[in-house]
């Protein structure tokens, strides 16, 4: 499994939590990829910058969560 071969990975280099949570919107675990996102904010991911815009986090977008951590990254809103 994929998250099985992240973590084995990021015991021996940097893994982006960003990453991380794509795998989890993927397989539809929004909890995980909210907590990961989290996590990503919290690093300062550079890969942030893209939550707007990427469509492998589209059914995260009605999840209130999604519109709070764009306001956190302090997006212009739309």
């Amino acid at each position: 499994m994929v998250l099985a071969e992240l973590q084995d990975v990021a015991k021996r280099r940097f893994v982006t939590a960003y990453g991380v949570a794509l795998v989890y919107a993927g397989i539809g675990d929004s909890e995980s990829a909210f907590t990961w996102l989290d996590r990503a904010f919290a690093e300062r991911s550079h890969w942030l910058v893209w939550l707007r815009f990427d469509p492998r986090f589209e059914q995260l977008r009605a999840d209130p969560r999604f519109t709070e951590l764009l306001h956190r990254i302090e997006f212009p809103q739309s």
